[in-house]
């Protein structure tokens, strides 16, 4: 629900043409004005698919593909670069990385501390 929020949200305040999105492993082309939960064509009852991405168009043409964040949401209002948008994203990732090497030294030790206390 909260990537549907942000895909709304990136197809009303967007300086970009919506053209697409990508929800549940497949590209949707989306046609203008109506909602992206009409343009994915669910049955009644059936559960929304996770949007994973955006595609956006500049009036020049280019396209660009955001993920449905709130990096992806600065990127449509115009607020920071495609160049600033895909730093803070590989930034994000790089954070997630130390986290998890991090967590995993964490238990490694506490692994070697039990077998430790307990021979």
């Amino acid at each position: 629900m909260e990537a549907l929020k942000l895909c709304e949200e990136i197809r009303e305040q967007s300086i970009y043409k919506l053209t697409g999105i990508t929800a549940g492993g497949e590209c949707i082309i989306v046609k203008g004005g109506s909602s992206i939960q009409d343009n994915l064509n669910l049955n009644p009852g059936a559960s929304l698919p996770l949007i994973a991405k955006v595609m956006l168009e500049d009036s020049d043409g280019r396209c660009f593909s955001v993920k449905t964040d709130e990096a992806g949401l600065q990127f449509a209002k115009g607020l920071i670069t495609y160049k600033e948008y895909v730093r803070l994203q590989s930034k994000e990732r790089r954070k997630l990385t130390i986290v998890f090497i991090a967590s995993a030294g964490v238990f490694v030790l506490l692994g070697w501390s039990l077998i430790k206390f307990l021979l």
